[in-house]
């Protein structure tokens, strides 16, 4: 499976928009909701977690340099248990295409599209996906380099134009609920920034480890700065009390911009903002899903696979009865307890790799 080539800002503008969409929806409300006043720094410390499982994860790479993360599963535990930790991690990949897709859908049913059927706009971002997967890593990796500043400037703008009605007395008090419940948040939605494990899956199209390193740190680091402002405008704006209610905070905020009867509504240009992060985080983990169900098989060819992951997808979207049963199971999955997936199956393996003294892979790899 010739999965093509990507830069490095092309590798950092796939992971950052992965990771940052979820500030679109239900995250910053959950957050806030969970250490109050705290919200805008505990993702600092969700970032530096995440930082040292990315660390961990990378020592495991650099024992099988040139190799990806299924293949060393392979190696290490064999091929049976490493086909069961494919799968395991293909299955949430389908499971986390379905859950973005199924929160996206809701959120434009509740604030653009009410009276459009659900599965209709389901199977027209399933469509864009499907066009998107069918060129391969490269061109997925090309739409985010093209895409990722424009979300950025949107960001941006939104922040500024809404500066009037920021507050900053709103961060009082520092420390939220306590340190204690602020610490175990942060452990625990340290999971929201565990799309870098994409970076380890893909290691044919970056060009070394090296600069799979650069691309997974610089990710996490710009993805975390993002959160803590977005955080703190965001409390600064509603203060804890009525954050913890927004179903999309950010939506919500840039609806509050009022300059004069000419400078209105921006959340009509917000939206754009809104929605390309959302398809192309939807097609990222499409993607994943097929390049790890091929690799597990030794497929060489993706594209007659797209149909029916396709409909996988799909289901997995509707299965939730409302968008409460999707925030409190599907998201609180993802968002809160998948590091068991993508950060205790590889460091698992790493410690079986040094206990068993396993290497592989190729020293002299490096593409070119």
């Amino acid at each position: 499976m010739n999965e093509g080539n990507i830069g490095l800002f092309q590798a950092v503008s796939l992971v950052v928009l992965a990771i940052i969409n979820k500030i679109f929806y239900s995250s910053a409300a959950a957050i806030v909701q969970r250490v109050g006043t705290a919200a805008w720094y505990s993702t600092l410390g969700s970032c530096i977690i995440s930082l040292v499982f990315f660390c961990i994860i990378y020592m495991l790479m650099k024992r099988f340099p040139g190799m990806n993360l299924i293949q060393i599963f392979d190696e290490v535990v064999g091929k049976f248990l490493g086909k069961i930790l494919g799968m395991i991690l293909c299955a949430y990949c389908v499971f986390y295409a379905g859950s973005n897709l199924r929160e996206f859908v809701d959120m434009i049913k509740i604030y653009n599209l009410p009276q459009t059927p659900p599965s209709f706009i389901m199977g027209c971002i399933l469509l864009v996906s499907m066009l998107i997967t069918y060129f391969g890593f490269k061109g997925l990796g090309q739409l985010c380099g093209i895409c990722l500043v424009p979300v950025i400037l949107g960001l941006v703008l939104v922040f500024s134009m809404a500066y009037p009605i920021y507050n900053f007395n709103h961060l009082k008090p520092y420390l939220g609920y306590g340190i204690i419940k602020t610490l175990k948040s942060e452990f625990l939605r340290s999971s929201s920034y565990s799309e870098f494990i994409i970076l380890f899956v893909v290691t044919d199209s970056l060009r070394d480890l090296k600069e799979i390193k650069k691309a997974g740190i610089i990710s996490i680091i710009f993805s975390g700065i993002v959160f803590m402002f977005c955080f703190m405008f965001y409390l600064a704006s509603f203060n804890y009390a009525f954050g913890e209610e927004n179903i999309s905070g950010i939506f919500e905020l840039s609806k509050t911009i009022y300059f004069n009867r000419f400078i209105q509504r921006v959340e009509t240009i917000f939206l754009m903002t809104w929605v390309i992060p959302s398809m192309i985080t939807t097609a990222i983990a499409f993607y994943i899903c097929i390049s790890i169900y091929c690799k597990i098989y030794n497929i060489k060819d993706h594209k007659p696979l797209l149909l029916p992951f396709a409909f996988l997808v799909f289901v997995v979207a509707i299965i939730p009865k409302n968008i409460m049963e999707l925030i409190s199971i599907n998201l609180a999955l993802i968002r809160e307890y998948s590091m068991f997936i993508n950060y205790f199956i590889p460091t698992a393996v790493l410690i079986i790799a040094i206990l068993l003294k396993r290497k592989g892979g190729n020293s002299n790899v490096q593409k070119n």
